[in-house]
């Protein structure tokens, strides 16, 4: 059998920024529209802030995404299913520390349609009081299947190890409290924070633009602003927590979820290509040291991965592994190995080569379909940002050297940076955790 030529790769994929109708309502809401060719759908992205400082709202936030389409003063639940059902369209509401983000498809010809339904439920929603009763029981029910869950609970514990009493120390509200939340409450929540101040509405697909902005300013130019200004939280810590690293016992664990973490930069900080590109040489891709270490050398862990979470108060750096509980203090050897070797020396110009290309096609795959696009320029402009970002960004990446990778793997990477909790048996792998320092076992 003769052996084939890997072929050498393409050029860098061209990044064409769409053209963008954009206007602005005097109520403060931002809209957008771009066309794209393709199937003759739509797509609909409404963003809301909906970030606070106030005790109790990630729960009530959690339980207003989950009920607001439950009904309209005009409309029940089942009626508003029906009328997007009869669209043929889907209609959905999530929410985070950041946003309330309401998301949907249509047939392009239909679109205002599902405007209308979007624009009455933003101004009119009802939040019956046996709907919210139902969905409260199913979503402590769901919060305490989901706790059960090893990645879910290591998640949770590392927010909370490195954000404290910030709003992100709590990445999902408790069942008790969920529980607390009544229709009231929500009531009093949407016509205080469902509103147009800085919120932004997109529409991608099969559209006129220009068309596209008058029919979404008819139905919501007159949307009243809200009466309270817009808050902000504060921002991130700058440094990782110092002190002991955190053991958590789950007895009888046959697995321990090891995370680290620690700060990062944002998209806009003039190093962040560079810290984009070391994360991806050090655990954010297939072909990274880290899987080659762990999975592909050791056999440790199937997923290893890091990556880059961006938020309206700063970014995380965050490492993730799952290994079977008597390899646990080796694989975790091996993660800040690897971060160290990142942080004393260079990459390869393979290793640079190889992580520009990739970065480069990602973000060109990010943009590639209607929904991707519309939820990447919704996400951008949250953060100050627009698809210019995308663009530009494989140039930057071009000019990243192997000493700009050293320079933030030495201030940004380096172990002793970063802080980690392991959530594991502590009985079996207390003790050679120790070798790391310090851990404080709860």
């Amino acid at each position: 059998m003769t052996a084939s030529v890997v072929p050498a790769l393409g050029p860098w994929p061209e990044i064409v920024s769409p053209d963008v109708t954009e206007d602005r309502c005097a109520n403060g809401l931002r809209l957008l529209a771009l066309r794209r060719q393709g199937a003759p759908l739509a797509e609909i992205r409404l963003s809301i802030p909906f970030a606070s400082l106030t005790p109790g709202h990630l729960a009530r936030a959690w339980l207003l995404s989950e009920t607001v389409l439950a009904g309209t003063v005009a409309t029940g639940r089942i009626g508003l299913a029906e009328r997007i059902g009869e669209l043929g369209a889907s209609l959905r509401a999530e929410v985070d520390h950041d946003r309330l983000l309401f998301s949907g498809t249509v047939l392009a010809d239909r679109f205002e349609e599902l405007l209308a339904v979007l624009s009455e439920v933003v101004r009119e929603a009802t939040f019956p009081d046996r709907e919210v009763l139902a969905e409260r029981k199913r979503l402590a029910a769901r919060l305490t299947a989901a706790r059960s869950q090893a990645a879910v609970r290591a998640r949770e514990i590392l927010h909370r190890h490195l954000y404290g009493d910030h709003p992100y120390g709590a990445s999902m509200p408790t069942g008790a409290e969920i529980d607390a939340v009544d229709a009231g409450q929500l009531r009093a929540l949407h016509a205080e924070r469902v509103v147009p101040d800085h919120a932004v509405l997109i529409v991608v697909g099969l559209v006129d633009p220009d068309e596209a902005v008058a029919t979404m300013r008819r139905h919501f130019a007159d949307w009243r602003p809200g009466l309270l200004p817009v808050p902000d939280l504060p921002p991130l810590p700058d440094e990782a927590p110092a002190g002991a690293s955190r053991l958590f016992h789950r007895p009888g664990s046959v697995q321990s979820s090891i995370r680290i973490g620690g700060p990062a930069l944002p998209r806009d900080d003039p190093l962040f290509p560079a810290l984009h590109l070391a994360n991806l040489i050090y655990g954010g891709y297939f072909s990274s040291r880290l899987v080659a270490n762990i999975r592909e050398d050791k056999g440790y862990t199937y997923t290893p991965r890091s990556r880059i979470m961006h938020s309206g108060a700063g970014s995380t750096l965050v490492i993730e592994a799952d290994v079977a509980t008597e390899v646990t203090a080796p694989a975790l050897l091996e993660m800040w190995y690897e971060l160290g070797r990142l942080s004393t020396l260079r990459p390869s110009p393979q290793e640079l080569r190889d992580v520009r290309q990739f970065a480069a096609g990602n973000l060109a795959m990010s943009v590639a379909t209607r929904s991707g696009l519309a939820t990447t320029l919704v996400t951008l402009l949250g953060v100050g940002l627009d698809l210019d970002w995308i663009r530009r960004s494989p140039d930057l990446f071009a000019e990243v050297t192997a000493s700009d990778i050293y320079h933030v793997g030495v201030h940004l990477l380096a172990p002793k940076l970063l802080a980690a909790v392991v959530i594991g048996d502590a009985t079996k792998c207390e003790e050679p955790l120790q070798a790391f320092g310090p851990w404080v076992v709860e």
